[in-house]
């Protein structure tokens, strides 16, 4: 059977979910509806079209190592990634509007689509630059060993060739 893990603004936004399919959230997205106080909508949903499920230990280590190499650990919280897990364990097509999670689902090879925006069109890697003396580093480097400045994230240069 052929289903969707969906991200939570698929949901708070009040999109259906795709019919004739099983559609699939984590508690994540749980916690992150009930704090947006959205429960009568999420009770609905949860009756009648969705299950919660989450992802294995083995996916989600998958996933956090992948982020480290792409420096998108930084930009994703622990919900996106038990979603790029679930994703990764089901075999399933992950539906989110954010960039960070399509980026990393198309580096780890999850099929993944926006429900209101078109998508990315390439891979990015990040790198952290200092604020202060411009030195870069690794993604998730937030003060710089140099001037003890905070740095940002950014998007890696490619490399003339």
């Amino acid at each position: 059977m052929k289903g969707y893990v969906l991200d939570t603004s698929v949901l708070y936004y009040g999109k259906d979910p795709p019919q004739g399919f099983e559609c699939v959230v984590t508690p994540g997205v749980i916690r992150e509806l009930e704090k947006e106080e959205l429960g009568e909508r999420l009770e609905l949903l949860l009756a009648t079209r969705i299950r919660v499920c989450s992802p294995g230990e083995r996916s989600l280590r998958r996933v956090q190592e992948a982020s480290e190499q792409t420096g998108d650990s930084r930009r994703l919280s622990e919900t996106d990634m038990e979603l790029l897990a679930l994703a990764l364990d089901l075999g399933y097509e992950l539906i989110t509007d954010d960039y960070s999670i399509q980026n990393l689902a198309r580096v780890l090879g999850v099929s993944s689509r926006g429900m209101e925006q078109k998508g990315i069109s390439e891979v990015f890697e990040w790198q952290a630059k200092c604020k202060g003396c411009g030195k870069t580093f690794p993604a998730d480097v937030k003060v710089c060993d140099v001037c003890g400045s905070e740095t940002k994230t950014r998007r890696k240069k490619k490399a003339r060739h």
